[in-house]
């Protein structure tokens, strides 16, 4: 349970400076879908540093920990049941 949440914490630490770029385009009405992602990357680095990557991480992670405790507790759960009743 603690494992899944701290798991999923750490996977969005990692993948949210990918993740503010790729909403920022999508969010964007006027950009083109294609070839937009590192132009934008840079923008936002250059206008707002390398902590603006990690806009809204707080809100991302307290989400995270829960939902993926509970994903990785139904798979254990899951894991345990069938091993115990249809492959023994």
């Amino acid at each position: 349970f603690l494992s899944g949440g701290f798991a999923g914490m750490l996977g969005w630490a990692a993948a949210m400076p990918f993740d503010v770029p790729k909403t920022n385009v999508q969010a964007s009405w006027d950009s083109k879908v294609v070839g937009s992602y590192f132009p934008e990357l840079i923008r936002i680095v250059r206008e707002r540093g390398v902590l603006a990557l990690y806009t809204g991480l707080i809100p991302t992670i307290a989400r995270a920990f829960p939902a993926n405790a509970a994903l990785f507790l139904g798979v254990e759960m899951g894991k345990k049941f069938f091993d115990q009743y249809l492959w023994a």
